[in-house]
């Protein structure tokens, strides 16, 4: 289950409140059964689904039978197809709908019952017709491995390729949690072991009774909790395109610098100031009861006055929702590390992938820092490198129907 279907939302048609998800909550108990399921069910039926993409193309005819599906559908009134994107379209599709209208090519969303489930069909400009879930991608190509979502696989696979990452493991039970949490350095963090999108993470554990709780946490929405170490630095996200490294960001959790003269308070008065921080995007830092207890965490108060050049983090995630921020670095990947990105994508067979990496700095190589791969995404929200908060936007979109026009 990729970063992208967890963020749906049309269970019982609203959404769930829950401080573990955030702002965008998903459906406890439908998420773990699902997960549970995937879990057993995905490597069995990997390689029957191969061998189905492969009929599908050269028997089926699959490029155009589902458009034909689609609209036969819609003429029956049990669904629509919208020419244009809707107040409950993502910014991901948006995105992309903009290329595509650049290029001259039609797309259309369609929705069963009416209900937006990111289905789209396409007209390219030779005439052929096809269709996808999120994000176009090769029919004619190989899929990505089973395991390029569940972060426990990976991080067992990555160890074996000698990739970096954060020492750690995947536990079901608590006893099996505790067991890998005396193992490793301290703080620990633990999430669930697909999806996540920092839903029902905790970070800086430190103790055993706070292992109990974020176990707890992270067992209300998958059977699987991995628990790794915490690495110190900045979370980055790079994007890849047919193997090839096209951006990267610097994902910022919400933060100010004392001046020495300013409270935490006033720093954050004025941090809302920024322009981008209006919406639609990006959002104002909130003094939150999360945002308290970071500042406590740090013997911290919201009058507290930081020495100036002191960097003040006010919440443990990096959400655009919570007030988090990006920086495009793509500039200044060290040369390593591009190699090592397009590495990873190699071995992970994907056409687009997202590949969240934790570096004290990501101009210096991997080799030479501690640091790791956290995560990897099928269907990353690739929209962030569009709408960076400081930088230079960079047009995945583009790259995606460069590589989808050339099937």
């Amino acid at each position: 289950m990729s970063e992208y279907t967890m963020s749906m939302q049309e269970v019982s048609g609203s959404a769930l409140r829950c401080t573990d998800c955030g702002s965008d909550p998903i459906y406890h108990k439908g998420t773990y059964i699902a997960l549970w399921l995937e879990r057993f069910a995905r490597p069995l039926f990997f390689y029957p689904s191969e061998i189905g993409r492969y009929i599908g193309e050269r028997v089926l005819h699959a490029e155009w039978l589902l458009p034909l599906i689609y609209r036969g559908i819609a003429r029956l009134g049990l669904g629509t197809l919208l020419d244009a994107p809707d107040e409950k379209t993502l910014l991901l599709d948006r995105v992309l709908w903009e290329e595509a209208k650049e290029r001259g090519i039609e797309m259309q969303e369609f929705r069963l019952f009416g209900l937006p489930r990111n289905l789209f069909i396409v007209k390219f400009r030779d005439g052929r017709h096809s269709s996808f879930e999120g994000i176009p991608l090769s029919t004619r190509k190989r899929g990505p491995v089973w395991w390029i979502d569940n972060k426990a696989e990976l991080k067992k696979r990555f160890q074996a390729y000698h990739f970096p990452v954060a020492a750690g493991g995947a536990a079901s039970s608590y006893k099996s949690a505790r067991h890998i949490y005396d193992t490793l350095l301290k703080p620990v963090i633990t999430k669930p072991h697909v999806g996540s999108a920092t839903r029902h993470t905790t970070l800086h554990i430190s103790d055993e009774k706070k292992l109990k709780q974020a176990f707890a946490i992270a067992k209300q929405v998958s059977p699987l909790v991995v628990i790794e170490e915490e690495l110190e630095g900045h979370v980055y996200r790079a994007t890849l395109v047919d193997g090839k490294l096209c951006a990267t960001i610097r994902r910022d959790p919400p933060t100010i610098i004392g001046d020495g003269h300013k409270t935490i308070q006033e720093l954050v008065e004025k941090a809302n100031e920024h322009p981008a921080r209006r919406g639609p995007y990006f959002s104002p830092i909130a003094l939150s009861q999360e945002t308290l207890d970071e500042l406590k965490r740090q013997t911290l108060s919201p009058q507290s006055v930081p020495p100036s050049g002191e960097r003040i983090t006010l919440h443990q995630k990096i959400n655009w929702s919570v007030g988090g921020t990006t920086k495009d670095v793509s500039d200044e990947v060290h040369p390593d590390n591009i190699l090592l990105f397009e590495e990873i994508s190699d071995r992970l067979r994907a056409e687009v992938v997202g590949i969240d990496f934790i570096s004290p700095d990501l101009s210096r190589s991997w080799r030479e820092v501690r640091c790791g791969v956290i995560e990897c995404n099928s269907m990353p929200f690739f929209d962030n490198h569009h709408l960076p908060f400081e930088g230079r936007p960079r047009n995945i979109a583009a790259k995606i129907w460069d590589l989808t026009e050339q099937r």
